[in-house]
């Protein structure tokens, strides 16, 4: 059977979309439309990938505004929504699941060196890619699902 290619969404308010594909090669896109999102959707047919979306808290932080954490609900469902109805088989991964492991990550962090200590261990595992805040987490979540 052909090794399935892995679509990996980060939900957050500024998430985006790694892929992994079935060749092995990565590629980033950051959140910007809906519009946008969907156009990339469509390129990858569901028989050839999976998708794998973070599964968001219900209650995400005291320090997150309640306007993030509605995007943040808003974005997952929408990537759920999508995913399902296009086809892709969905599975979904807590956050503490795909972050167990990771270098320097400590509990009760505040969320700029949390996000910090997030890309620098996307771009150590993957020198090779242009990975951005945006994008830094669906890495590390298709990075995990890949090795699971």
């Amino acid at each position: 059977m052909k090794p399935k290619g892995i679509l990996a969404y980060d939900p957050g308010c500024s998430g985006g979309l790694a892929v992994l594909h079935p060749d092995e090669h990565t590629a980033l896109y950051p959140w910007r439309t809906e519009h946008e999102m969907l156009e990339v959707i469509r390129c990858f047919r569901p028989e050839a990938y999976e998708v794998v979306i973070e599964d968001v808290p219900v209650y995400v932080s005291s320090l997150t505004s309640n306007a993030s954490s509605f995007k943040l609900g808003y974005n997952f469902g929408w990537f759920v929504g999508v995913s399902r109805a296009l086809g892709f088989v969905t599975n979904l991964i807590k956050p503490k699941a795909w972050q167990a492991g990771l270098k320097g990550l400590k509990p009760k962090m505040g969320y700029t060196a949390r996000k910090r200590m997030l890309k620098d261990n996307a771009c150590r595992l993957y020198p090779e890619a242009k990975v951005t805040n945006a994008t830094a987490d669906a890495l590390l979540i298709m990075d995990y699902w890949r090795n699971r």
